[in-house]
Parts: C-alpha cells; sequence; structure tokens
C-alpha cells in the first residue's frame, strides 16, 4: 500500500475542513446546525463552500485522476465521508468507466435539513455523489433519506426505493447501508496486552460498589453534559446509591480550534467539577475524568463497567457501543440513545433512552444498576454476539462484493425504469 498526501493552500484547507465540513455539514447531518447563531450565514457559507470545500475536493480529485491513469487493469475508487462529496462527479469527468464507492460514516438527515443550505450547494453535493457507482450509509434510515432527497433535488432522476437505486443523467447509482463495526479480535487484543494489563490495574482502584462509563470525543452531538445530568439525578433521585456508583469517563479533546468545541470542552468541565462538588466527599469522588487520548487505557476500563452509557444526541453508528460488551467482563449492560446509528443492531439488547429527557436518561442507569442478574447476562451476551456476526471483516466484505458486482455488470447502457415507491412515500417532495 502507499500514501499520498495532497498538498492544499492553508487558508483553503482551513475553510474546507473547519469552515464548511465541521462547522456546517457536522452539524446540519447531526440535526444540530443553527442559523439563527451566524448573521452573516449565506456569505460565510458561501466563501468556505468556494474558497475551501470546492477547492480542496478538486485538488484531491485531480490527485486520484493521477492514481487512475497509473492503474493498467479496471480502477476502482473507495472515498469516505463527508469532506469529500464533491470528488466523485469531478474524478467521473475525467474517468467515465472507473469504478468508485463511497462510505458516508454519519447520519444523512433527511431533505428539509438540507434545505437550510443555498440550493447551489445542496444540488451540487447530490449531483457530486452520484457520480459514485455505490453510496454506503451508516443505516437504511440514511439511504432513504439520500434516495428521497435526490428525488426531490436531482431534476429528471428516477429513483427505486425497493431496489436502492438511482437513474440520472445516463447512469446508475446504487444506495446501500453498510452498518461500521469493529474488529473484534483486535479490540481483544489490545486489552490483554501487557499495556492493556498496566492500565487495567490503574483503574481498578477507581472502581465502586458499582461503576458507570462512557466514552468519547468531548463533541456537542455526544451530549456529555446531559449524561452527567442524568448521574446528578440519579443521586439526587436514590441517595442509597451515594458512595457507591462511580462514574468513569474517557474524554477526548476534539476540534479544539472551533469555538464551539471550545465551549463544549469548558461546559463538560464545568459539570464534572459542580456534581464532585456537591456529592462528592473526603472519600469519594463521584466523577473520574480522564481528559486525554489514550485508547488502550479506555478499551481496558471497559472490561470493569456495569453499566455503559451511551447517549449521543444523534450518532451515524457510535463504535463504543460495540466495543464495551466485546471487551467486558462483569455482565455490563448498555445504555443507549435510540437515535445512534447502533441502536439499529444493539437496540433489544440495550436499555434504550430518550438523548435529550434526562429524567428518563437516570431512570435508564437505575434500571441498567438494579437488572436482575439473568437478565444482565443475557443483555450482555445478546450484544456481544450481535457485534461477533457482523465485525469489521463483514463490514468490508459487503462492499468488497457489491464493488465486485460493478466490475463484473455489462458495459452497455442499463434500461431505466420508472420511480417505484412504497406507497407511504409518494408525494414525498
Amino acid at each position: 500500500m502507499q500514501l499520498r498526501y495532497v498538498a492544499i493552500p492553508k487558508s483553503a484547507y482551513r475553510k474546507h475542513y473547519e469552515g464548511f465540513s465541521n462547522q456546517v455539514l457536522w452539524f446540519l447531518q447531526h440535526y444540530l446546525y443553527n442559523p439563527n447563531e451566524d448573521s452573516a450565514f449565506t456569505r460565510r457559507i458561501q466563501d468556505a463552500w468556494t474558497n475551501g470545500y470546492c477547492v480542496a475536493n478538486r485538488a484531491i480529485a485531480d490527485a486520484v485522476n493521477v492514481e487512475i491513469e497509473r492503474e493498467e487493469g479496471p480502477a476502482v475508487v473507495m472515498l469516505h465521508d463527508y469532506h469529500l462529496y464533491l470528488a466523485p462527479e469531478m474524478i467521473r469527468k475525467d474517468h467515465p468507466s472507473v469504478i468508485m464507492q463511497q462510505f458516508i460514516h454519519i447520519p444523512w438527515p433527511d431533505i428539509r435539513c438540507w434545505h437550510f443550505l443555498p440550493s447551489n450547494i445542496t444540488h451540487a453535493i447530490y449531483s457530486g455523489l452520484v457520480g459514485n457507482d455505490i453510496i454506503g450509509f451508516q443505516t437504511e434510515r440514511d439511504a432513504r433519506n439520500f434516495l428521497e432527497g435526490a428525488r426531490t433535488l436531482l431534476e429528471g432522476a428516477v429513483v427505486d426505493f425497493e431496489e436502492g437505486a438511482i437513474w440520472w443523467q445516463g447512469r446508475r447509482t446504487q444506495v446501500r447501508a453498510y452498518p461500521i463495526s469493529i474488529s473484534v479480535t483486535e479490540e481483544r487484543r489490545v486489552v490483554e496486552s501487557a499495556a492493556g494489563k498496566r492500565a487495567s490495574e490503574k483503574i481498578k482502584p477507581l472502581l465502586g460498589e458499582q461503576t458507570i462509563m462512557r466514552v468519547d470525543r468531548i463533541e456537542p452531538t455526544k451530549n456529555i453534559v446531559r449524561g452527567f445530568q442524568a448521574y446528578a439525578r440519579l443521586l439526587d433521585e436514590h441517595p442509597e446509591l451515594l458512595g457507591k456508583v462511580n462514574f468513569l469517563a474517557f474524554l477526548v479533546p476534539s476540534r479544539q480550534a472551533l469555538p464551539i468545541y471550545q465551549r463544549y470542552d469548558v461546559d463538560v468541565l464545568k459539570i464534572i467539577d459542580e456534581i464532585n462538588q456537591k456529592y462528592g466527599t473526603d472519600e469519594w469522588t463521584p466523577i473520574q475524568a480522564f481528559r486525554d487520548n489514550d485508547r488502550t487505557r479506555a478499551l481496558a476500563a471497559m472490561q470493569w463497567y456495569d453499566v455503559l452509557l451511551v447517549n449521543p444526541i444523534i450518532d451515524g453508528m457510535n463504535l463504543v457501543a460495540k466495543e464495551g460488551p466485546v471487551v467486558n467482563q462483569c455482565t455490563g449492560v448498555l445504555v443507549l440513545s435510540r437515535t445512534a446509528g447502533a441502536f439499529q443492531q444493539l437496540g433489544k439488547a440495550s436499555i434504550p433512552t430518550s438523548p435529550t429527557d434526562v429524567a428518563e436518561t437516570a431512570q435508564a442507569l437505575y434500571k441498567a444498576l438494579t437488572l436482575p442478574e439473568d437478565e444482565r447476562v443475557a443483555k450482555a451476551k445478546q450484544a456481544r454476539q450481535a457485534v461477533e456476526r457482523y465485525d469489521l471483516n463483514m463490514w468490508l466484505t459487503r462492499q468488497i462484493k457489491d464493488i465486485n458486482e460493478q466490475l463484473d455488470r455489462a458495459t452497455p447502457p442499463l434500461d431505466t425504469p420508472k420511480n417505484t415507491a412504497p406507497a407511504l412515500a409518494a408525494g414525498v417532495s
């Protein structure tokens, strides 16, 4: 394997990565974008788009084109995520026969969210993405949202909801769901390594009679503050748990160049301090927080949780919800937001909660702490087996299978069918 860096001017890169990708697309696609916060909304967005996002996508596309031309046989291009929505169409114009697949790791919202953006940007994103032969999403809901958006935004597009396909301007694009997973073998290797065992021994003195854990980037979509508020409410409603139920949090600083992340970091540290001041004693600190990026320690610690709290406002998947069950040794129970992509696979193996409802999350924590042992065992086993059945290898294998089918597909133009959609979706625009 070869690695190639692409040089992008610093100003353009910042507008692409910080300005458009992570201040616009990230929050829009996580249903958290608020245009009221910016009085110069359209002007700022257009600048970040034109002088950042478009420039960076052009640079990446040009680099990919060079690599395609070096290939002797059929070329396959695999693109990833929200930073490169324009690249497929750019690449396609220079190489009409190349096989392209793109996987989107974050949620794909319904069309109403996309209407927040200037129409030229939204149309360019959709036309860019259908330059792929295959577009992969985390869930069936994400895939369907994209199909509905394509029917609305791409004039003349024919969308087959049952097959998961779009015909537009003489090309066919497949739309698939490939829920991402983890390498079960690798996660267990880490916790069983010498470094993992050392980390585990350092964590054990911090455990309570029961221990709640969370592992997150410090990021508004992860909903960390409400998770701690739910813990405080749990202690208020069940004072018998004071001094007995500890909360260990492994928090990774993220995107610190962006003011919204800086503010959220402050909010997280503030709520931790408030809870420790209110409920702590000389002998007991309710929340022990680690604010760094130590994956080995976090994985090693998850062997010992009694409850794992994963309560994002919304997530494409959330791999912590999958990592915990495969390394845990304590029949730990997963408390999981219904809005996490992982809920599709792990919902029945978890205690569900609404991410914005602090009271419900507190109740879910209490239920998880007090769940009878036979139910704990059953849920832990169900979660573990679900992840083992559909691991990272399966995720990649399904994508490779679909790519190979594209390579084998006949080259003559495909017949274009009529629009098809379930009755429920008829007339959506």
